[in-house]
């Protein structure tokens, strides 16, 4: 029987590599396993969606997991994007693992959260252990807790293999380990029963679907002037924020910001759009005098 788990998060935070994780303790579990993530146009902040399916036998299937057995959102921020596509196939037979502070209550007042959640919340233990909001490691242990994919042996076997060939030194491993101990103590194991694979449509040997022009598939992108319409907002973990009483008026971060989030005010001090400021905090590591700081969003649990 093959199971599978849908992951969401948001460029930057891991998701690619919890997959990987998870998909490696499943194969060092013995099973027959498949991981892809989604590539296109990510960006660090922009929502990434990746996919692990694994079996006792063999896997006679491929793409988009549209009803995942489990649904791991990294980001519980997601869940107010529709594009995101966070609970698209969920019912209540199915599991949402997400990472998140808030409580189940709170969230589902605010969500329709279908199936059965989890609440974890694993952006305070990757900040605590590592420092930083790096959320693979904790993310595959909760995920592999939470699904019992493999034992903790055979996980913390995977993160070690995963983050060698990521090139992370034996501390940082170590730092990860440590995380990802705390995040699979924390989750509980859910009993999600297994389902089998919907059954595709009958399609005709000669069907073609037909091309589509730019401006009827892709109107976004065809289109001029759209960036100034996307509010940017949700993305941020954290915000960069200018001490101006220390500002040197070097523009370099009004030069550097890859957004054109940053705008100079009339007095040559810059001035930060967080509409369309993303949270990448090159600003932070450019900022000669060290003006710049970076503040945790509360709308991310703090």
């Amino acid at each position: 029987m093959v199971q599978r788990i849908r992951f969401h998060g948001r460029g930057g935070e891991g998701v690619k590599l919890a997959s990987r994780i998870v998909s490696r303790a499943a194969f060092l579990a013995g099973r027959t396993v498949q991981d892809s993530p989604v590539y296109g146009a990510e960006r660090r902040g922009a929502p990434v969606v990746a996919f692990v399916r694994y079996s006792d036998g063999p896997i006679h299937e491929r793409g988009y997991i549209e009803q995942p057995d489990l649904a791991v959102v990294m980001d519980d921020s997601l869940l107010a994007l529709p594009e995101a596509a966070v609970l698209d196939g969920i019912d209540a037979g199915r599991v949402v693992l997400i990472n998140t502070a808030q409580a189940l209550d709170t969230l589902r007042a605010a969500h329709p959260v279908p199936g059965l959640a989890v609440a974890v919340d694993i952006s305070s233990i990757a900040l605590a252990v590592l420092g930083r909001h790096l959320l693979s490691a904790p993310m595959a242990g909760a995920t592999v807790k939470a699904a019992a994919v493999a034992s903790w042996d055979l996980l913390a076997e995977a993160v070690r293999i995963e983050l060698a060939d990521a090139g992370l030194s034996a501390a940082v491993v170590a730092r990860n380990l440590e995380a990802t101990r705390a995040a699979f103590e924390q989750t509980p194991a859910v009993a999600w029963p297994p389902r089998p694979a919907p059954r595709a449509p009958a399609v005709s040997a000669d069907f073609v679907v037909p091309p589509l022009p730019a401006r009827v598939a892709a109107p976004s992108i065809a289109a001029v002037a759209t960036s100034t319409r996307r509010s940017m907002d949700g993305w941020r973990v954290f915000r960069p924020v200018i001490d101006l009483g220390h500002c040197t008026r070097c523009f370099l971060c009004f030069a550097l910001c890859p957004e054109g989030a940053i705008a100079l005010d009339s007095e040559n001090y810059p001035v930060v759009d967080y509409v369309h400021c993303k949270g990448c905090l090159v600003c932070v590591s450019e900022c000669p005098t060290h003006t710049i700081h970076e503040v945790r969003e509360e709308s991310h649990g703090t």
